[in-house]
């Protein structure tokens, strides 16, 4: 099962139904590697500012943005910045960043 690590979100499905969204967006980087999964609705709602076009150039009161990505002693933390600038992290236990 794939969980979706958009903070609070509790989705999990199997692969088929869950997406696999890339850090930095292709437009940008398109070597880019590092990925998480996300539901499709979450998907939705990532804010990337260099993003031209597509759905993470759109920032919506919902939408945050991934800044930054760490290896913890428990797993992974991401960091995120919502519309009004607050910054949080998001830990979680099990390895779902995909540097292939």
């Amino acid at each position: 099962m794939y969980k979706c690590r958009f903070p609070s979100c509790f989705y999990e499905s199997v692969r088929a139904k869950i997406d696999r969204h890339h850090i930095t967006p292709r437009e940008i980087d398109p070597n880019t590697k590092a990925t998480i999964y996300l539901c499709k609705n979450h998907h939705a709602l990532i804010f990337h500012p260099e993003a031209k076009y597509g759905q993470h150039s759109i920032n919506t009161s919902e939408s945050i943005q991934i800044l930054n990505i760490f290896k913890s002693t428990g797993g992974e933390a991401l960091h995120y910045q919502d519309f009004k600038g607050k910054k949080f992290y998001y830990f979680f236990e099990s390895r779902t960043i995909v540097d292939d």
